[in-house]
């Protein structure tokens, strides 16, 4: 990768250290999401919902279904008006979470505007790519802090755009 200014963003430079968390005791998917939810809060960044509309939203994204995937990649996300920043949290769980008959290992909460930034799609597919190689994807699972889960990602840091 060059280093002057016009290089393209990867995976890991979308990734803050305060947005990830890892063995995190969670009960359910919903908790999980909850976590995940109030760990942007946290930062204090600058959110266009109170924090509990932003989790009815997500919640309601997730009744339609389709953020599971079978490699135990869960991918909760809102589409927002008046938001043209992309978050993008990543939490680990303690244990893998069970929902309706699959495991989460991991979760990568994404919150963008409603045309989806244009980090939204390639980093859904990156993720996607990454959960399906089996011996990488546990590497991540296994990191132990938000550091070390970088670094893994670092050595396939795919480029987004």
């Amino acid at each position: 990768m060059n280093n002057d200014h016009t290089h393209t963003m990867t995976l890991s430079e979308l990734l803050k250290p305060e947005l990830i968390f890892q063995k995190t005791v969670c009960s359910s998917k919903d908790d999980l999401i909850r976590r995940l939810v109030e760990n942007v809060y946290d930062t204090g960044r600058e959110m266009p919902l109170p924090q509990q509309d932003m989790l009815k939203t997500i919640y309601m994204r997730e009744k339609i279904g389709g953020t599971m995937l079978p490699s135990g990649l869960s991918v909760p996300h809102a589409r927002l008006k008046n938001f043209e920043d992309f978050v993008l949290a990543i939490g680990l769980p303690a244990e893998p979470v069970f929902h309706e008959g699959f495991q989460i290992y991991i979760s990568a909460l994404m919150i963008t505007n409603q045309s989806g930034t244009p980090w939204y799609l390639p980093v859904l597919a990156e993720l996607t790519k990454i959960s399906r190689d089996k011996e990488f994807f546990s590497r991540l699972c296994g990191a132990e802090t938000p550091e070390d889960f970088i670094r893994v990602l670092k050595e396939r840091d795919p480029e987004l755009a």
